[in-house]
């Protein structure tokens, strides 16, 4: 039956041992590396998010100055229209009373020349003339009264025309303002989420890098560690020894007892 072979309990593992841990060593440095490249990518990141979210809160204040300043605008077009309608409608009222004013002349004018023609044909002519020169007189003012509520008509339909343009204005104005402000706060509220993520993406930058920083060390740690057991092994040890014993010459007088003794030992062997 062929003998097992068994493993000498002599047998040196400390090579795979060696091995293993350079080997190791060498993936906490690729860890630590990669960590390094991730964490900076981070950290980069993080920066452009910060760049962004300043940008994206100065646009948000120069929008809601804008919503201020057509607000403004708007309500004061809106007041403004406001005045304009009053005015109208007091051209339209005082226009109203001068054409009555200007009715009731041209009737009482009327009037007063019918007596003086009246007058006239009772013999009366004086009178009657200057019932015909007073009938003439209302008759001017009346046709005065008249233009002047006509020009009062036509200021108070320009008025309501203006007023009403004026109001159309000042409500788009004021809706812009609006539209301005709903655009403030989109862009204040994505200013505030990319702050946020810039938070964030430092935050992991500065684990990454720590980590990195970490594992760098552990790798420069099991190097060490290798590289001193790798110094201090037995076989290096007793390899030296030998070495440093093969190169120091023996004394003289111990070389001379070795060859005595040699030689001493020869005829004794002989007779044997």
């Amino acid at each position: 039956m062929p003998a097992r072979k068994t493993k000498a309990k002599g047998a040196d593992t400390r090579p795979t041992v060696r091995a293993e841990e350079l080997a190791a060593a060498e993936d906490a440095a690729a860890v630590s590396l990669g960590e390094a490249v991730v964490g900076a990518a981070e950290v980069t990141r993080s920066e452009e998010e910060a760049a962004g979210a300043a940008t994206l809160s100065a646009l948000s204040d120069a929008a809601a100055r804008r919503g201020a300043h057509d607000a403004a605008e708007g309500a004061a077009t809106l007041s403004l229209a406001e005045e304009v309608a009053a005015g109208g409608a007091l051209a339209a009222a005082l226009g109203s009373d001068e054409f009555r004013r200007g009715m009731e002349l041209a009737g009482i004018a009327g009037q007063v020349q019918v007596v003086a023609e009246l007058l006239h044909g009772l013999g009366q002519p004086t009178l009657a003339a200057f019932l015909g020169r007073t009938s003439h007189q209302l008759r001017a003012l009346s046709v005065d009264a008249l233009q002047r509520a006509s020009e009062d008509v036509v200021v108070a339909y320009g008025a309501e025309h203006a007023a009403g343009e004026l109001a159309a204005l000042g409500l788009r104005e004021e809706g812009e303002g609006r539209d301005e402000y709903v655009t403030s706060e989109a862009l204040g509220a994505a200013s505030a989420e990319m702050a946020a993520a810039a938070v964030r993406s430092a935050a992991a930058g500065a684990a990454e890098l720590a980590a990195a920083t970490a594992m760098g060390g552990l790798a420069e740690a099991l190097a060490s560690d290798l590289a001193d057991r790798t110094a201090d092994a037995p076989g290096a040890e007793q390899g030296a020894s030998a070495r440093s014993a093969a190169a120091t010459p023996a004394p003289p007088n111990q070389a001379r007892r070795a060859t005595s003794a040699r030689r001493s030992r020869k005829p004794s062997q002989a007779k044997a």
